[in-house]
């Protein structure tokens, strides 16, 4: 075991606990809205943008931020509270118990997801300090870099 192996286990245990405080609506909600709320501000920032300029003296750039990080930052806030609110109407049918690990199941997916796109992504490139040679030595690495070469192959072929 080497240092990839301990980074991959602490980011693994982090997003378990995290779902498992959280619970599996707040998760879903939470990713939803970051996800929608990107969508949303690339979507629709530009002709934000030009309705603000129409009625306010704003430097363009400035106009694009604001309409940008307005929609995003509006999109999570309103998914967040979704996802609180949810969580709460669960807690009071008494399924907390039950939100809250599948939120730790969760958890454990994003991580997966997420290290398989990183391990893929160090792969691809020769690192520096010697980390190429600490890479390969690790035992959870290449399992994780070869589910992100498979969803990397799998989404290309959804794209086309």
């Amino acid at each position: 075991m080497n240092g990839f192996d301990i980074a991959i286990l602490v980011i693994l245990i982090g997003f378990l606990i995290k779902g498992l405080l959280r619970g599996l609506l707040k998760e879903a909600c939470s990713l939803a809205g970051l996800f929608l709320g990107a969508f949303l501000a690339f979507r629709f920032h530009g002709p934000l943008a030009d309705a603000l300029l129409s009625r306010a003296d704003l430097p363009v750039p400035i106009a694009l931020g604001i309409t940008f990080s307005t929609l995003f930052l509006t999109t999570m806030i309103l998914f967040l509270a979704l996802g609180f609110l949810l969580s709460k109407f669960v807690k009071l049918l008494f399924l907390g118990c039950f939100n809250r690990l599948l939120g730790g199941l969760f958890g454990l997916i994003q991580a997966t997801l997420l290290l398989a796109v990183v391990m893929f992504a160090l792969s691809l490139r020769p690192l520096p300090w010697g980390w190429d040679k600490t890479l390969k030595q690790s035992q959870l690495a290449p399992p994780f870099t070869e589910l992100g070469k498979a969803a990397f192959e799998g989404s290309r072929q959804i794209l086309r």
